[in-house]
């Protein structure tokens, strides 16, 4: 009993070591994301009093999420590596697809959820977007530093290899990387982080059988690990076997279905083949998850949907942007500005200009003061023939922002085109001048200028 509870403290004491050595000498910083003030004030006090950690500096604490990325980048300037505590919930807000965003823009954060739902779907979901750790609430003192420990660095000899391996491969060190992936099975045989890493090093040296073999080996070894399916997934992605890639993203949908990138995967996967009524299924599904899950998310999403659908869709494109505009409702704001100028070009593809006038001017009324939009409204009209409204929403463009015609060859081309219609020929001929000294070689713009001049 004694030389268990020694063991364990011996145990615990590393754990300790390892968050004191990062937050006092690798400037190291715990940023904590919760309106749970019990557990902000536990986390506070068990760096002071377990560890002698109570320094301002190396701790943060936030309850609003809307300013957690700028006060995350902040950080970064001071602190390269923050250790991340986020819930997975605040305010009825689901912040999934938040976690995502910070990994995509910060790889260097390790991110810890908290959470005190435990559900395999949605635990499955926070660890493919990102999360490295999780904690479910209440948890112990003991607890909590195990975690920060576990999450910081490998706490065995053999994670440790799996990291070296890890690192090898960034390095392009392949046949190192290997000879320490069969170090790692021979201590662990069968060990699906090891056949990751090597399907990884076949991967990048384009021997795509053995990948797959080895991608195949590490999903075997562990039933639900994501990865190895995933990889499988973009390696077909890769080689262009769509029905392959399918069939591994249908694996991954029914262990993880509330990804809603992979339900857009999947309907583009489709798409490519033929079958649009799949396709919209799984668009669909993504939007009704997304909707569920975060209206920050709705927009990104749609407008990912819409630019897979197109030119060569602009119906279906037009669909998907409706669709996340009426779901928004009341809550539109400057944030949904692409979307409407989406929907505008959806439907002047489709020769609907008079419709996508009016989406425009609907965007107006939350962005009076956007060029971008005046511009659109302008084309539209010009596509419309009716020029005299035309170029008086470009002028209207070119007030809010007078340089716009300098820095893009087409856009200047376009005022010149407009400005020529309405007879306008010096004017025309300036922004003709302007579009070819971004771009010389600009034949339209040349074209266009020797009309304005008279010469065409």
């Amino acid at each position: 009993m004694a030389t268990t509870d020694t063991m364990l403290r011996a145990r615990q004491n590393s754990y300790q070591d390892t968050v004191i050595t990062y937050l006092a000498k690798e400037n190291g910083h715990v940023f904590v994301v919760s309106d749970d003030q019990a557990f902000c004030t536990q986390l506070r006090l068990t760096l002071a009093k377990e560890m002698g950690l109570g320094a301002p500096a190396m701790f943060t604490a936030l309850a609003d999420p809307r300013s957690l990325l700028r006060e995350l980048r902040a950080i970064l300037n001071r602190h390269p590596s923050p250790l991340l505590f986020v819930e997975r919930i605040i305010g009825g807000q689901d912040l999934s697809f938040l976690i995502s965003q910070i990994k995509q823009l910060f790889t260097e954060v390790k991110i810890i959820v908290l959470t005190s739902d435990v559900q395999r779907d949605r635990l499955m979901l926070l660890h493919e977007v990102g999360a490295d750790n999780f904690i479910a609430k209440p948890v112990s003192a003991n607890t909590l530093i195990e975690k920060m420990a576990f999450t910081l660095k490998p706490q065995s000899k053999l994670r440790q290899l799996i990291e070296m391996a890890k690192q090898l491969l960034l390095q392009k060190k392949y046949k190192t990387a290997l000879s320490a992936c069969q170090k790692i099975l021979h201590i662990k045989p069968g060990s699906a982080a090891a056949f990751l890493v090597m399907g990884d090093v076949f991967r990048a040296t384009k021997e795509y059988d053995k990948a797959r073999m080895a991608y195949e080996a590490a999903a075997k070894s562990a039933d639900m690990y994501l990865a190895p399916l995933q990889r499988l997934a973009e390696m077909y992605e890769e080689t262009g076997d769509v029905a392959q890639q399918v069939r591994y993203l249908e694996k991954l949908d029914a262990l993880s279905p509330l990804n809603v990138n992979r339900k857009v995967s999947l309907g583009e996967a489709h798409l490519a083949q033929g079958d649009t009524e799949k396709a919209e299924a799984f668009f669909e599904k993504a939007m009704t998850q997304m909707n569920r899950e975060a209206d920050d998310g709705l927009s990104a999403l749609s407008s990912r949907i819409a630019g897979i659908y197109g030119e060569h869709a602009p119906a279906m494109a037009e669909k998907f942007l409706r669709s996340s505009l009426e779901l928004k409702g009341k809550r539109l704001s400057r944030s949904d500005l692409p979307l409407f100028n989406q929907l505008g070009i959806s439907l002047r593809r489709q020769g609907r200009w008079q419709d996508a006038i009016t989406e425009y001017k609907r965007a107006l009324k939350i962005a009076p003061d956007d060029a971008a939009l005046y511009y659109n409204v302008g084309m539209a009209f010009a596509e419309g023939n009716d020029f005299i409204q035309a170029k008086a929403n470009l002028v209207k463009a070119m007030d809010v922002e007078p340089t716009m015609t300098k820095d893009n060859a087409t856009i200047a081309c376009n005022f010149g085109a407009v400005f020529l219609q309405t007879g306008d020929r010096e004017r025309s001929a300036q922004f003709f001048k302007s579009a070819l000294a971004l771009k010389p070689d600009m034949k339209i713009a040349l074209q266009g200028l020797q009309r304005a001049q008279g010469n065409g």
